[in-house]
């Protein structure tokens, strides 16, 4: 009886872990989808497309139409931005996503393009005429919209995220447990808590972790150091939860 708790014991620290490290692995997709622009709907991401096209055009205006060259300076930055913001909103980008991944990393989350977005509005805004109130104003509730979406999306993630690791953990324990049982208990008809010696290779590979014949030969020292031939279930597990424990 004793053994029995100590393998169910086992068994559950062991369903525990790899459970745990499976919803660390979702988790850490779902962040990254999450944070991708790319998830945006095409209504926001058409709004932004134009308010690009409009900050290029009255730019590039307003370079010939400004004598100070601070302003013209000004000017040629948000010339450039609204070329970059067409750009990033195209459905077939000329450059790759990977590109701003590695030079402008900001560009590719959602809370990050509104942000840059908010502050080319301002740019426009601040030269205080009425077409670039207008344009710059229309740039900066894209931004808005942006970093609220963001926000919202974040927020949700977050409820989604939990709900799914309390279940997954659930579901994902118990399956851990009987499908360990399961493998064991093809290489145990007999039921008695033992299998040969020469069967831990199979049953590593049958539970999804081969081991390579060093490892092996290894494993088969610790677990049955004397050398009578059999390995004893609490044995296996005992080691098996190192093994996990050492996983990346």
């Amino acid at each position: 009886m004793a053994t029995e708790e100590v393998a169910d014991a086992l068994l559950g620290t062991l369903a525990n872990k790899i459970s745990e490290r499976a919803v660390k692995r979702a988790k850490d997709e779902a962040h990254k989808l999450g944070r991708s622009a790319g998830k945006l709907s095409k209504g926001l991401s058409c709004m932004a497309f134009v308010g690009g096209l409009l900050t290029a055009m009255l730019s590039f205006l307003g370079i010939f139409n400004v004598l100070d060259p601070l302003q013209i300076l000004v000017e040629v930055y948000t010339f450039f931005f609204g070329i970059l913001i067409s750009i990033l909103e195209m459905q077939h980008q000329c450059i790759p996503l990977a590109f701003f991944r590695t030079w402008a990393r900001f560009l590719t989350t959602t809370g990050g393009r509104g942000l840059f977005y908010m502050y080319v509005g301002s740019l426009i805004l601040a030269k205080w005429t009425l077409l670039s109130l207008g344009v710059g104003g229309y740039m900066f509730a894209v931004g808005c919209m942006y970093v609220f979406t963001s926000c919202s999306n974040r927020d949700s993630r977050g409820e989604e995220l939990r709900k799914f690791e309390g279940e997954s953990k659930q579901k994902g324990a118990a399956e851990v447990k009987e499908n360990i049982k399961a493998v064991w208990a093809n290489l145990d008809p007999e039921n008695d808590g033992a299998i040969y010696t020469i069967q831990l290779g199979k049953l590593c590979k049958e539970l999804g972790n081969p081991l390579s014949k060093e490892d092996l030969r290894e494993a088969k020292k610790q677990l049955d150091p004397d050398k009578v031939g059999e390995i004893e279930f609490t044995d296996f597990l005992s080691w098996w939860v190192s093994v996990v424990d050492l996983e990346p």
